[in-house]
């Protein structure tokens, strides 16, 4: 339940704080006063996306801090997840919204996601607003309405579908380029037999061209080359400058023992001689080998020649080529065994079209199940709200068959699609809800199912906005009956313009909203005694409140 709100900078709410109790607590006030409002910030509280145009003007951020109270163990758990604690049964949700759109999302002082708070909030309150009424006239949303009534399990289905039906076109989707590849690759068969012949006469190897522009390099600068290495060579060998040093080790060895540096000294030089002695041994070598053959220039010209020929024939570098050359290849030997590649796409496609169809099959039974509660129940709660006569069913339409081929069937929450049937008198065809029900019928079919989702999730807060529009006299004490005998399980808030709904409740709030320094600012009072007898007057009444209009509000509150 929520047991207190704070609101700041919220619109035409400046800064209220309101304590609510268990029971039913009634919403009234003038038009445009800010009753809505109230909704709203719990609604933020309740994971509903917020915009900066809600900060009140003057302001740079609006608040909304709200307290609920809830031993749900599911709640607890989803907040472990979060690394979030949770002490003496309370979840204290902050939202910020800042202008800059840089909003703020914590519960018991954890910064969350907007999704994780709306996974614990679900399982926490609902919100009832006139959009959910007008939902009953909106066929596309009835399997929202039906899933529901089983979030928890029918939220893994449709996880498990969607991953089954992902994994099903993906197979249809490689089995229908399969076959257009091939279609096309037929077209090209003799242009890709030819450049595979192209390609494999020039054993194209991936080093080949960075060694090539070596060996070209070495021969065309030759003399340069030989000069160089072979002045070097001479220079150590003419000045016995590896003998010397050879000597030099030995002389500093015969007195090394006088000083421990002489010791290192003696060893780095060592180390030195024999790496310089290596590296002059392998400088000789490659003096030695040292060769000009014009004949050979040429032959290395010619192939690197010949390969920029092939990288600007085929627009590729060598390695784009060599992939070229691997995948016409792969292409050719595809036709030769296109059969048998079809068949074993083809029964990938079989095998995931059962599995995504097992899992519709699934998601389906478990909502034909629910439709069967909501349709039995829901006749309980209307024959209370005073539709006695009504029958209501929920019609599935299956466009369902066995073609593995048509993916379109799969739609993204399932196979199904549902009517809601409703007759209210005896005799009568049943027919769409969305076309038959009046106003006032509405009002009260969503009143009694939202009474079923409550009890079927043990929510602990539902919330009513104008849930009772259209209705009136005794219709409006049934649908008063009724939330009262909802709110002895579950708390009841409600924004109300009947006075049968307010004079039932266990607290009424007013708001009202005044002109302050040439600003709006919106006020709430808790209203008892005299004050709730003068409010449901004048809900009766009007403007002018009279004797005979107060005598019935009493009569109202005795009831």
């Amino acid at each position: 339940m929520l047991s207190y709100i704070s609101v700041k900078n919220f619109a035409i709410i400046e800064n209220i704080e309101v304590d609510f109790s268990k029971g039913m607590t009634a919403v009234t006030g003038e038009t445009g006063a800010g009753k809505s409002l109230l909704i709203d910030a719990i609604g933020l509280l309740l994971g509903d996306r917020a915009t900066s145009n809600v900060v009140r003007t003057g302001s740079s951020k609006a608040e909304v801090e709200g307290i609920f109270i809830s031993n749900n163990p599911k709640i607890r758990s989803l907040l472990q997840s979060f690394d979030c604690e949770q002490q003496d049964n309370e979840l204290i949700i902050k939202r910020q919204i800042n202008t800059s759109n840089s909003n703020i999302i914590k519960i018991n002082n954890t910064v969350v996601t907007l999704s994780q708070l709306k996974e614990v909030t679900s399982l926490l309150a609902d919100i009832h607003t006139q959009h959910d009424t007008h939902r009953l006239i909106n066929p596309q949303t009835y399997l929202d309405v039906i899933d529901g009534f089983s979030m928890e399990e029918t939220t893994v289905l449709i996880s498990e579908y969607q991953t089954a039906l992902s994994a099903y076109k993906g197979a249809l989707k490689e089995l229908k380029r399969l076959q257009n590849s091939n279609n096309d690759m037929l077209d090209k068969l003799d242009l890709m037999k030819y450049q595979e012949k192209e390609l494999l006469a020039y054993h194209l190897d991936a080093l080949e061209e960075s060694e090539l522009i070596e060996k070209i390099s070495k021969m065309q600068n030759f003399d340069k080359i030989y000069q160089n290495l072979n002045e070097a060579k001479q220079a150590i060998e003419v000045t016995g400058a590896l003998d010397n040093i050879y000597h030099a080790i030995k002389m500093i060895g015969n007195v090394e023992s006088y000083d421990d540096k002489l010791g290192i000294i003696k060893k780095r030089m060592e180390e030195a001689y024999y790496e310089l002695d290596d590296a002059f041994e392998e400088l000789k070598s490659e003096v030695n080998d040292l060769d000009f053959d014009p004949k050979q220039l040429d032959v290395y010209q010619d192939r690197m020649n010949s390969l920029e020929s092939l990288k600007r024939k085929y627009r590729k570098d060598i390695s784009e080529l060599i992939d070229y050359l691997a995948q016409i290849s792969k292409d050719l030997s595809n036709i030769d065994n296109f059969d048998e590649i079809i068949v074993d796409q083809t029964n990938i496609v079989k095998e995931k079209f059962s599995i995504v169809k097992k899992a519709a099959e699934k998601l389906t039974e478990l909502r034909v199940k629910t439709s069967r509660f909501i349709e039995n129940e829901l006749i309980k709660n209307l024959e209370a709200l005073e539709l006695k006569k009504t029958t209501f069913q929920i019609e599935f339409i299956h466009s369902f068959d066995n073609n593995y081929l048509n993916s379109a069937q799969f739609l993204e929450h399932g196979v199904d699609e549902v009517d809601f049937l409703i007759t209210t008198n005896v005799g009568e065809p049943l027919k769409p809800l969305s076309k038959t029900a009046s106003g006032g019928e509405m009002s009260r079919i969503m009143l009694g199912l939202k009474t079923l989702l409550v009890q079927s999730l043990h929510l602990s807060l539902i919330i009513f906005d104008e849930i009772d529009s259209g209705i009136s006299g005794y219709i409006a004490s049934q649908v008063a009956k009724k939330m009262k005998d909802i709110s002895k399980t579950t708390q009841v808030i409600c924004i109300t313009h009947i006075p049968q709904v307010a004079a039932v409740s266990d607290h009424h709030l007013y708001i009202s909203k005044s002109v302050e320094s040439d600003r709006t600012k919106a006020h709430i009072k808790i209203l008892e005694g005299n004050d709730k007898i003068m409010e449901i007057a004048q809900m009766i009444s009007g403007e002018n409140v009279t004797e005979a209009a107060i005598s019935s509000a009493k009569e109202l509150l005795k009831k």
